[in-house]
């Protein structure tokens, strides 16, 4: 009883309180300081929508000098688009075929012209199904070597195959025009051919490197067994070689031409192969570094060149 007795007295205390605090009641105003704050307000927005105006403004200004910036620097590669076009001439060539004996002819006159010299190439026996170029896409050119995504058709049985692959061109650029320097490799216009051709820096497949029956036969085999794997085992391949990739959907067709030159702690190979790729064949070169790896070879280095001197190479080496 004491308990809530006490405690009724404390909530009237309250609410005496309460009722003693002033309630707070908001002016009036009048139209003339209405119409002051309404004005106020609309100042203040216009100066918000003035001073946003002027940074689009220069925003825009921006854009467009950083456009202009930009198509500036795409016209400055008129060098690189002429060479563009003149290897896209080429590719389109070399996947356009047609098999008959006159449009053979014809497909490797076309080609031969964008070559410095027609490359030498040991196997006579090519084979070539008909080709048609569904698209080729020049991915970067550098150092001399031009990589193009290319997508062709080709006839198998009677039966269309589509094939898509990475094309690699080596080139060379004298004076604003270009030709193509060598044999192009598979890898996972005619006015702008250049007529001065260095003609001592031609590559031809003819020396003989004087090696042993038994050091060229235990070679050979080696490169046999490495090319048996780069079209068909990755695995296989990494045991033999350093950071070399297989090619899928290739068979070796023949190795044409090997010269080996012997050191003392490794062993350069040069090495022209003919591949096969659905019935049309090609060939490629290969310059190799080899070591010394028990009973065999490993591969530390592969480039998809022969030098033109390779052979000399070897009579300054020994």
């Amino acid at each position: 009883m004491i308990r809530g007795f006490k405690k009724r007295e404390k909530n009237q205390e309250r609410l005496k309180k309460l009722s003693d605090k002033k309630v707070y009641t908001p002016k009036k105003i009048n139209q003339k300081g209405a119409n002051l704050v309404f004005g106020s307000l609309l100042i203040g927005f216009v100066v918000f929508v003035g001073a946003t105006g002027v940074l689009s403004i220069k925003n825009i200004s921006k854009v467009k000098e950083f456009e202009k910036n930009q198509i500036a620097k795409v016209d400055n590669s008129e060098i690189d688009r002429r060479l563009e076009q003149f290897l896209d001439s080429y590719v389109s060539y070399y996947f356009t075929y047609k098999a008959g004996e006159k449009d053979s002819e014809e497909n490797a006159k076309r080609l031969n012209e964008f070559y410095g010299t027609p490359p030498s190439v040991k196997n006579q026996g090519q084979s070539k199904q008909d080709m048609t170029i569904v698209s080729g896409r020049l991915l970067m050119a550098k150092d001399g070597v031009a990589v193009y995504a290319v997508t062709y058709d080709t006839k198998v049985d009677n039966k269309v195959q589509r094939v898509s692959i990475e094309f690699s061109i080596p080139y060379v650029e004298k004076d604003g025009r270009y030709y193509v320097d060598g044999l192009p490799w598979f890898a996972p216009v005619t006015d702008f051919k250049s007529q001065e051709i260095d003609k001592e820096k031609q590559l031809i497949l003819t020396a003989n490197d004087g090696l042993s029956e038994n050091d060229r036969k235990d070679l050979v085999a080696f490169i046999e067994l490495f090319f048996k794997n780069y079209t068909s085992s990755q695995s296989n391949l990494d045991l033999i070689s350093k950071n070399i990739k297989t090619i899928g959907g290739a068979t070796v067709k023949s190795i044409d031409y090997t010269y080996f030159v012997k050191g003392g702690d490794k062993t350069l190979a040069y090495v022209q192969v003919t591949f096969d790729i659905l019935g049309t064949s090609h060939s490629e070169n290969f310059s190799f570094e080899l070591r010394k790896d028990k009973d065999s070879y490993f591969v530390d280095k592969m480039e998809h060149q022969i030098p033109f001197d390779y052979a000399k190479k070897d009579k300054k080496e020994n």
